[in-house]
């Protein structure tokens, strides 16, 4: 990726964290960020956000040098995200889980028992050489990851991060996410339940920018 992790910090890692649920401000974030200790607050959520540029910096270190994403890679991506924080960091995960909508229906992700051959299929497409546009082909590999969900825990800021790295490696493309995305992020992600990925194709069309 050629964005610098500093950039990263700013147009991704900070929003996709604070969208799961953190009390942590942009500020707040910024300042954990920066070393400063933040008072009020859980003291995981700081974790979180520090493990979450430091797997970033890992996982592009490890594709510098081969650019292909593989599931050991993303395994070690998860371990390093929970770490110290959850017993299930760089694990599938062993329940099955579910999400809420917005009209309070419940949406089962996939059974934990099919999680290693959807994720071998699913690298495979994201390896495999772009035929598409770019923002449907996007949001077909997101969408996929997320109803997938395979692990217990931070399935969308992993599958974020995998997005942005998609976009730049495969188009040339820099893609953005601020926590003021959220609702729009997660109707669009409830349409696609029903096959339909415009809205989520839109959505990562309006937050994404030709690098120079």
């Amino acid at each position: 990726m050629r964005w610098s992790l500093k950039d990263l910090e700013e147009w991704l890692l900070i929003g996709s964290t604070l969208v799961e649920g953190s009390t942590l401000s942009e500020q707040e974030a910024r300042d954990v960020l920066a070393g400063r200790t933040v008072s009020g607050h859980p003291a995981h959520e700081a974790r979180e956000l520090v493990n979450y540029r430091s797997a970033t910096a890992w996982l592009l270190e490890q594709l510098e040098q081969v650019p292909w994403l593989s599931q050991d890679l993303v395994l070690g991506f998860h371990a390093r995200l929970l770490s110290c924080i959850s017993e299930d960091a760089g694990r599938f995960k062993t329940q099955r889980n579910y999400t809420l909508r917005s009209d309070g229906t419940r949406y089962d992700y996939l059974a934990p028992a099919g999680v290693p051959a959807a994720m071998r299929e699913w690298l495979e497409r994201f390896n495999a050489k772009p035929t598409g546009e770019a923002r449907a082909s996007a949001a077909e590999l997101y969408a996929e990851f997320q109803r997938m969900h395979p692990f217990e825990d931070g399935n969308g800021r992993i599958g974020r991060l995998l997005l942005a790295y998609w976009l730049d490696w495969r188009h040339g493309l820099a893609f953005r996410f601020f926590a003021a995305d959220r609702l729009e992020h997660l109707r669009a992600l409830e349409a696609t339940d029903t096959g339909d990925l415009s809205a989520l194709a839109s959505f990562i069309g309006a937050r994404i920018l030709e690098e120079e």
